[in-house]
């Protein structure tokens, strides 16, 4: 069997299993929910224009930064479910012997594995493109501008995806060696830690740095928008080269997981 269609097939299996979990559906909306408040506190500032906090000055709409502040504020807690939800799929495959089973089939591992990683990742994507959307249909409601489209789609690849890839892949791979609960734990640790934790706490903290998986130098490289609390004087090519190093970091777990699992069976 070769190991394209090794990989389409687990692709398919691990997408049906994963877009079936009610968890993935029921957690992601519930956690999409905090940004949704968040949203409804400080958009209406960028539709329909303001008054500067330090002054009676009048700051005119900004449909464009309604939509990167949309992304921006998903991006905060989104990719950190999609972590979690994704955090059991090596699991599931243990407790269930399904695992064994497959070691009987022909079909390499590593190929298993980027299938496994394909599939369940892009199930998990779904739910959170269509939180995605869902704002930036209440966006279009309220100013009505077909432009903000194609910025939302950008925006999209851009801030909220390489965060969630880099989850994800940290998210199937690390489960290999941590069991889920303490995985979990310690993600949720690592998250708010090296990626929404303000430098005026004075704690060490690679927030300010491209290992910030929350889009801040994709947002000011790409669209000259400032992220919540930084100033980054972020270029193009810092922006590109923060998503690549997000992206290919998710992917290096993965292949640390391949490693470990090859070195696991070949122990047995």
């Amino acid at each position: 069997m070769g190991n394209s269609r090794v990989v389409w097939g687990a692709l398919r299996y691990e997408f049906q299993m994963q877009v079936r979990r009610p968890a993935v559906w029921v957690g992601l909306t519930l956690v999409a929910a905090i940004p949704f408040v968040l949203w409804q506190g400080i958009g209406d500032h960028y539709l329909h224009g303001h008054y500067s906090d330090r002054s009676t000055v009048w700051v005119p709409a900004a449909p464009a930064g309604a939509v990167l502040l949309w992304a921006e504020i998903l991006t905060f807690l989104l990719p950190l479910a999609v972590g979690l939800v994704l955090a059991d799929r090596l699991a599931r495959d243990r407790t269930t012997h399904v695992a064994e089973l497959l070691e009987t089939l022909p079909g390499a591992l590593g190929a298993r594995l980027a299938g496994k990683y394909l599939g369940s990742t892009l199930a998990t994507l779904l739910p959170v493109g269509l939180l995605y959307a869902a704002g930036i249909g209440d966006i279009l409601i309220q100013v009505p501008d077909a432009s903000m489209v194609p910025l939302a789609a950008a925006a999209f690849a851009a801030v909220v995806l390489p965060g969630s890839l880099f989850a994800a892949g940290f998210s199937i791979a690390v489960p290999a060696v941590l069991r889920v609960p303490l995985y979990q734990f310690l993600f949720v640790g690592y998250w708010f830690w090296a990626n929404l934790m303000s430098p005026k706490i004075g704690l060490p903290s690679p927030v300010g740095t491209m290992l910030n998986a929350t889009g801040p130098w994709a947002l000011e490289g790409f669209f000259d928008f400032q992220w919540t609390f930084l100033i980054l004087h972020a270029t193009a090519a810092q922006a590109a080269a923060s998503i690549v190093l997000l992206v290919g970091l998710g992917l290096l777990a993965l292949t640390g997981g391949w490693g470990y699992l090859s070195w696991e069976q070949a122990r047995r």
